[in-house]
C-alpha cells in the first residue's frame, strides 16, 4: 500500500495544468542555481578578504552579492511554491469533485452497506493528496537540485573530501529510509482507524434525536470511546515512531559531520586545506545531507498521500450502477412487466419470490401488502436502486438490466413515504432535477391541482425557505410539495409510496381528491397497505 506508482493516477487531474507545472519546476531549478555559489563565496570571503587582505570594501561587495543572490532566490522560490500551492488547490478540488460525482453513481448495494461517515472520510482524504504539492515536498525536490549542484562544486574544491561525502550519502539515505518504515505502517493504521471513528461520529450526529429519546447516550458513548481508544493507541505508536525516526536522523547527521570535520582538520593541519574552504564545504555538506535525508524520508509525506490516492481509487474504480447499461427508452413507457422476479439483500432471506404481473399505460394500480411484505423493495427495483436476484423487469419489453439507469429515472416519478427536502426554497425543491421547467410551470400545475389556497398558507408561498430536511414545513406540507414535484416533471410512471398512511386528515383528503380527479396518461402505482379511499384504483396487485 502507498506505492509511489499511485502518483501516476493523478495525471488526468494535473494534465490541464502542465504549463503552470512547467513554470513552477523551472523556477525551482533557477532558485537552486542562484543559491549554489553562496557557500563558495563565503569561503572565499573568509580566506581572501577577512584573513588575507582584510579589505572593508571587498567585504561590503561580497556581502552585497550574497544578499542579492538570497533576494533573487527568495523571489523565485516564493513564486514557484505559490504556483504549486495553486496547483494543489485546483487538483485537490477536481479530485474531490470527481470522487463525489462517483459516489453519487455507486450502486445502492454498496452505499447501503457502508457507513456514510466512512465514505465521507474517504472523500475528505482528497485533501491529504494535496500534500504532494505542499511547500515541504517542493523544498525536498528543490534540495535535491541544490545537492547535485553542491556536490559538483565540492569536487571542484577538494575531490578527496567530496568523495568521502559521496560515500557517506548512501549510508545516510538507507539509514533514514529504514527508520521511516514503522512510521509509515502506523500512519496507514491511523488513517483506517480515523475513517472508522468518523463513521461512528456520523452515526451519532445523524441519529442524535433517537439517541436522546431512547436514552442511548451511554451505549453510543461506549462504542465511541472504544474506537477512540483504538485510534489513540495507534496515534501514540505513530508519534513514537516519528520521534525515534527524527532522533536516528540527527545522530547519523552528527556523526557524518564529525567524520568530515576530522578529515578536513587533518588536511588543514597539513596545509592542504583552508578554514574558508572548510566553511564552504560544511555549508555544502549540510545541503547534501539535508537533501539525502529529505529524499529518504519523502515517503513519510508522499506515501500517505499515495495511500490516500489508492483508497480514493478504490471508489473511483468501482463499477457504476449504470455499468453495461447503454440502452435507452426512446418512446413513452407503455408497459411494465415483472417476470418471475425474486430479490434478497445480500445473503438474507428472500424478500420477493417469483413475482409476476403486468401493468399498461393508463392503469391505476394499487400494490397492496402488509408491512415487511416487500413493497418498498419493489419500488427500489422499479427505480433501479437495486437489481433483482432472479427474473426480469421489462419496460416496453426491454430488459431493465440493459436500460441506462439515469434515462430510466427520467421517466419515473415518486413520492416517497419519508419525504426528504433539500435546503432552499419550496420552489427549489419542486424544481429539483428539472432542467427544463420554470416557476410558471409549477404555478400552472398548482392551479390544475387546485392547490393555490394550500400553497398560499405557507409563510412565503413557493419562496418559503426550508432549512434542513423538512424543517420549516409540516409533514403534510412536505408530502404535498413532493406530490407537486412529481406532477410537474410529467413522468411516464408515477409511484406514490404510502401517500395517506402518515399524514394529517386534510392532506389525506387533498391527495385522494387529486388522485380521483386528475387526468394522468401514464402508469399510476400506489403502494399502500390501506384500501380506504382507493376507489379510483382499477387493478390491485397483492404481495
Amino acid at each position: 500500500m502507498g506505492k509511489l506508482a499511485s502518483l501516476l493516477k493523478l495525471k488526468p487531474f494535473i494534465k490541464k495544468y502542465w504549463t503552470l507545472f512547467g513554470i513552477g519546476a523551472f523556477g525551482i531549478i533557477l532558485s537552486s542555481i542562484a543559491a549554489t555559489p553562496v557557500p563558495y563565496i563565503i569561503g572565499y570571503l573568509m580566506d581572501k578578504v577577512l584573513l588575507n587582505k582584510k579589505s572593508y570594501n571587498e567585504l561590503y561587495v561580497y556581502i552585497g552579492v550574497i544578499a542579492l543572490l538570497y533576494i533573487f532566490k527568495y523571489v523565485i522560490s516564493f513564486l514557484s511554491k505559490y504556483i504549486f500551492a495553486k496547483i494543489n488547490n485546483l487538483v485537490v478540488n477536481e479530485l474531490r469533485y470527481s470522487v463525489m460525482d462517483k459516489v453519487m453513481d455507486l450502486p445502492m448495494s454498496y452505499l447501503s452497506n457502508t457507513e456514510k461517515g466512512y465514505v465521507q472520510s474517504r472523500i475528505s482524504e482528497c485533501s491529504s493528496v494535496g500534500s504532494i504539492f505542499s511547500p515541504s515536498i517542493i523544498s525536498i525536490f528543490l534540495s535535491i537540485i541544490d545537492a547535485v549542484l553542491a556536490l559538483a562544486t565540492m569536487f571542484a574544491i577538494n575531490y578527496k573530501l567530496a568523495f568521502v561525502v559521496l560515500l557517506l550519502a548512501p549510508i545516510f539515505f538507507f539509514s533514514a529510509k529504514n527508520s521511516a518504515k514503522n512510521f509509515m505502517k502506523n500512519t496507514m493504521e491511523a488513517m483506517e482507524s480515523n475513517a472508522i471513528l468518523n463513521g461512528e461520529c456520523f452515526e451519532i450526529i445523524n441519529g442524535i434525536e433517537d439517541i436522546k429519546i431512547l436514552n442511548g447516550k451511554e451505549t453510543h458513548l461506549r462504542k465511541f470511546k472504544n474506537k477512540l481508544d483504538e485510534l489513540i493507541k495507534i496515534s501514540i505508536k505513530q508519534s513514537k515512531s516519528i520521534v525515534m525516526f527524527m532522533e536516528n536522523i540527527g545522530l547519523i547527521n552528527n556523526f557524518g559531520s564529525l567524520l568530515i570535520l576530522l578529515i578536513a582538520g587533518l588536511l588543514i593541519l597539513k596545509g592542504q586545506f583552508t578554514v574558508g574552504l572548510y566553511t564552504s564545504f560544511s555549508l555544502y555538506i549540510g545541503t547534501v545531507f539535508g537533501s539525502t535525508q529529505g529524499l529518504a524520508t519523502i515517503g513519510t509525506t508522499i506515501k500517505p498521500a499515495c495511500l490516500s490516492i489508492e483508497r480514493i481509487y478504490e471508489l473511483l474504480d468501482m463499477k457504476e450502477e449504470s455499468y453495461g447499461r447503454n440502452n435507452c427508452i426512446k418512446e413513452n413507457i407503455e408497459s411494465l412487466k415483472f417476470q418471475n422476479v425474486s430479490f434478497k439483500y445480500n445473503d438474507d432471506k428472500t424478500v420477493l419470490n417469483s413475482l409476476n404481473f403486468q401493468i399498461s399505460k393508463g392503469d391505476k394500480v394499487l400494490i397492496k401488502g402488509e408491512n415487511g411484505s416487500g413493497k418498498s423493495t419493489l419500488i427500489k427495483l422499479l427505480l433501479g436502486l437495486y437489481n433483482q436476484t432472479e427474473g426480469n423487469i421489462l419496460y416496453n419489453n426491454i430488459d431493465s438490466m440493459e436500460i441506462d439507469i439515469k434515462e430510466l429515472r427520467k421517466r419515473i416519478g415518486i413520492v416517497c413515504q419519508n419525504i426528504f427536502l433539500f435546503k432552499g426554497s419550496v420552489l427549489d425543491n419542486i424544481l429539483y432535477g428539472q432542467t427544463n421547467k420554470k416557476r410558471e410551470d409549477v404555478e400552472k400545475i398548482i392551479k390544475e391541482l387546485h392547490l393555490e389556497e394550500y400553497v398560499s398558507r405557507l409563510p412565503k408561498g413557493l419562496d418559503t425557505e426550508i432549512i434542513q430536511n423538512t424543517a420549516g414545513v409540516s409533514g403534510g406540507q412536505a408530502q404535498i410539495i413532493a406530490f407537486i414535484r412529481s406532477m410537474v416533471s410529467e413522468k411516464d410512471i408515477l409511484i406514490l409510496d404510502e401517500p395517506i398512511s402518515n399524514v394529517d386528515a386534510e392532506t389525506r383528503e387533498i391527495v385522494l381528491n387529486i388522485l380521483r380527479n386528475m387526468s394522468f396518461n401514464g402508469i399510476l402505482i400506489v403502494v399502500s397497505h390501506l384500501m380506504e379511499g382507493m376507489d379510483f384504483i382499477d387493478k390491485v396487485i397483492e404481495i
